[in-house]
């Protein structure tokens, strides 16, 4: 073999292993330490209002005297988280359907303390500021719809149950 062809044979071979190196390199930065899919800003909102809407259902079975409050209240908080989960999965590109087959529902035991229209108000005050903190990082219609879910919590706090 002459030195021409061994040279020619020899730089093929490398540079057929340096392109199997850089494709397992490649491959391996793609799928070893890859970020975690981001979750939505507006998710930990649609889960407080799921919660504030639970609680204030259970806390309308043990207060007669204000249920028709705390069932409109439930209701509100319905809205709001669906009105989110709407949102997020609109800017998602997901379909409600698809969704719906992996989101559990919340789970209530036996151990969940008894409401009190105190731990109502502390649920709502919190649903407010989550949101009014939410709002300035968000744009266009993600901020006007957390700023009327936080308007609303700051209205039943004021208003139904002062």
């Amino acid at each position: 073999m002459s030195r021409r062809s061994l040279l020619r044979t020899s730089g093929a071979v490398m540079l057929g292993g340096g392109a199997l190196v850089a494709v397992g390199a490649s491959t391996a930065a793609c799928t070893v330490g890859s970020p975690a899919p981001e979750v939505d800003p507006l998710q930990a909102l649609a889960d407080q209002a799921g919660a504030d809407a639970a609680y204030a259902a259970r806390l309308a079975a043990v207060d007669p005297d204000r249920a028709q409050v705390l069932q409109e209240i439930a209701a509100e908080r319905r809205a709001h988280a669906d009105a989110l989960t709407a949102e997020i999965r609109r800017a998602a590109g997901t379909t409600p359907e698809a969704a719906d087959a992996t989101t559990a529902a919340p789970a209530s035991g036996p151990s969940a303390p008894p409401p009190t229209l105190d731990g109502m108000r502390a649920q709502l005050a919190d649903s407010r500021r989550s949101a009014a903190d939410t709002v300035p990082d968000l744009a266009g219609y993600r901020a006007g719809l957390v700023g009327s879910v936080g308007a609303s919590c700051a209205a039943e706090l004021k208003v139904l149950i002062p």
